[in-house]
């Protein structure tokens, strides 16, 4: 049954940049209209804004109802919401990762120099509890969280140019500039990866009572409630500032939201873990109908991917990418109820290796920087045994763009890959490193065994590392691998406390977005110089390393490459940084990841048949989930 009111309505489709004034019935699924006819909820007319984005099905029309369930994992697995139900920033990614297009905002339009970047947001628009989304929230991100210096981690990189913050002004209610002191092509793409959800995540209505600025006993209150002051209990209300990509940020239900479905329960500690239709979301399909078309979505909490697979075979998924595919085709096998559909892969390899280049340890340190070392591991690993072993079928292929990309780079890609001990041992000798101990190990310079950690985390990676470990340990190296929980993973790597890590390859297709492993710009990321990533974001933090002079050669290439909003001259610029990676041989990699599959079921619809897959592009999310239906053929 549809419930239905009848107005005139002047829509812009976003999709195609096309608007039309015409009449329309707005639509709304059964358990919404019937809030309203109780009168514990607005008309559907007030709760959308006077131009909602329309959202054209993949497929075909859908109906309302039904649960989307999906398997995640029960510790850091907050990516998964992020990629399914937290993805609406200003500008989104096409579905076909094409192009960027308004999403929040009604309208874009830069300056012809790159350096201006003008919004123009949704009148009527409104957070998930019904207050008002008004270009004073983007102000109060801007003046209240990006510039705090209480939150003095809050100014990402990708929100810098020519190592100036960018300035956000408000023109009106709902418009707004982004300014930059330098230009900032890259803008636009940065804006569209999940990261750029930041600006139009802190509903200020909601937020303002619990800062100083704007109510004066915001300490007083916070320590009569236990906290130790007014930020602890920011903290422990919304999440930790600075980045979607935290799971503080999603243990928090009662924080409005502009996504599709909102959390009811918290994360880690709700099993399963529901997330409810928003009422406002701002979306509709070409008829009027407000999106999203599914009630709820379900996710099972599972101890590991392992788990999740298995929850697949039981029927407790019907949709997901997610976790699951190494197992896709067990899962397909045992479970007929499931089909499959394709995931483009974009990541550049399936295991990379990175020694930490910032050690603490300052022999370590000296070895790993030292290129023939580097060079030595590489030529000790049997990548086509590895390959026949783990991934049949795939191609050798160091840390480099894949060859799809146009910024694939040959010798980054093919440098160091022959299986040879003896060229591995020539290398190690040039490193200085000759004498052993009685049990076969190397000796550092300082005479103490060479030994050292590196880390991965989950099964099937740490399957891998092990068996590439053992080639290093047969030329004397005593290097442990270790599976840690993510957790720990992560939090040795913000210390700085690592040796070395072995991970997934993001930058395959998208490595001018995310340039992580061909150059140290990232302190979350690059793992192989977390201390000259701090530097270059910023040269006075406590932990910035000053690197050497080729490496600061690539941060001023890639400033300029930020700068430019010509696309020629932005691969010709990430040309030059790719030969100095290439030279530099930061990080090595085994082989090209083959595509995968993920599994959607038979009355799970719109659901495109091939989609990439990456972080970047936060798979599923740019294939607008609020447009996926259930219904039995």
């Amino acid at each position: 049954m549809q419930h239905t009111i009848s107005l005139i309505v002047a829509l812009t489709v976003v999709l195609t940049g096309f608007g039309t004034a015409r009449a329309i019935e707005f639509g709304e699924a059964p358990e919404l209209a019937k809030q309203v006819a109780e009168g514990t909820l607005p008309p559907v007319k007030d709760r959308l804004p006077t131009t909602p984005m329309i959202v054209t099905p993949n497929e075909r029309l859908g109906v309302y109802g039904g649960t989307w369930k999906m398997a995640q994992r029960s510790r850091r697995d907050h990516a998964l919401l992020i990629r399914n139900i937290g993805y609406e920033p200003l500008l989104r990614w096409t579905p076909q990762w094409s192009s960027t297009i308004p999403n929040v905002a009604l309208s874009f339009q830069p300056s012809s120099d790159a350096t201006e970047f003008f919004f123009r947001l949704r009148p009527g628009m409104r957070w998930s509890d019904g207050a008002a989304f008004t270009a004073d929230d983007i102000v109060f991100w801007y003046e209240d969280i990006l510039n705090n210096p209480d939150f003095a981690d809050a100014i990402p990189e990708w929100l810098t140019s020519g190592g100036n913050t960018v300035q956000v002004d408000k023109i009106d209610t709902y418009t707004l500039a982004f300014r930059f002191s330098e230009p900032y092509g890259l803008f636009p793409t940065a804006l569209a990866r999940p990261e750029g959800v930041e600006p139009v995540s802190y509903p200020a209505h909601f937020l303002k009572p619990l800062l100083p600025k704007y109510n004066k006993n915001a300490d007083s209150e916070a320590k009569q409630l236990g906290y130790t002051g007014w930020k602890e209990r920011f903290i422990d209300v919304f999440g930790q500032p600075g980045s979607i990509d935290d799971p503080t940020r999603w243990d928090h239900p009662n924080v409005p939201t502009l996504n599709a479905w909102v959390l009811v329960g918290v994360y880690g500690e709700d099993n399963p873990l529901i997330a409810k239709r928003n009422p406002y979301y701002w979306k509709i399909d070409p008829i009027g109908r407000q999106l999203p078309y599914i009630d709820r979505v379900s996710m099972t909490l599972v101890p590991s991917k392992e788990a999740a697979s298995d929850a697949a075979i039981a029927g407790e998924v019907n949709m997901q990418e997610r976790h699951i595919g190494s197992r896709a085709d067990e899962i397909l096998a045992k479970n007929s109820d499931l089909r499959p559909f394709t995931l483009i892969e974009s990541d550049m390899n399936i295991l990379t290796l990175s020694l930490n280049l910032n050690d603490k340890d300052p022999a370590l340190r000296a070895i790993f920087q030292n290129k023939d070392f580097r060079i030595a591991l590489s030529y000790a690993i049997d990548r086509e045994s590895i390959i026949d072993r783990f991934v049949p079928g795939a191609l050798p292929h160091q840390a480099a763009p894949r060859p799809e990309s146009p910024q694939y780079h040959t010798k980054l890609a093919r440098q160091f890959m022959a299986y040879d001990v003896e060229l591995a041992e020539m290398h190690l000798a040039k490193a200085g490193l000759t004498h052993k101990n009685d049990q076969g190990i190397l000796l550092r310079p300082d005479g103490q065994p060479l030994s050292f950690t590196i880390d991965t985390e989950g099964k099937d990676r740490f399957e891998m590392l092990n068996a590439i470990t053992r080639y290093w340990r047969e030329l004397g190296i005593d290097v442990t691998a270790r599976n840690l929980p993510r957790d720990e993973f992560v939090a040795l790597r913000e210390l700085n406390e690592h040796h070395a890590s072995a991970w997934g390859g993001d930058g395959g297709l998208d490595a001018m977005v995310i340039p992580i492993n061909y150059l140290p710009i990232s302190a979350d990321s690059s793992w192989f110089a977390t201390g000259w990533a701090h530097w270059y974001l910023n040269p006075d933090d406590a932990e910035a390393i000053t690197p050497p002079e080729i490496v600061r050669n690539q941060f001023a290439l890639y400033d300029q490459l930020k700068t430019t909003a010509n696309p020629e001259k932005q691969n010709q610029l990430m040309r030059e940084i790719l030969d100095i990676s290439a030279d530099q041989f930061y990080v090595m990699g085994i082989a090209l990841p083959p595509n995968r599959k993920g599994v959607v079921s038979r009355d799970f619809h719109n659901v495109p048949k091939v989609m990439p897959a990456a972080w970047s592009y936060a798979t599923p999310a740019p294939t607008n989930p609020s447009q996926y239906f259930i219904q039995v053929e």
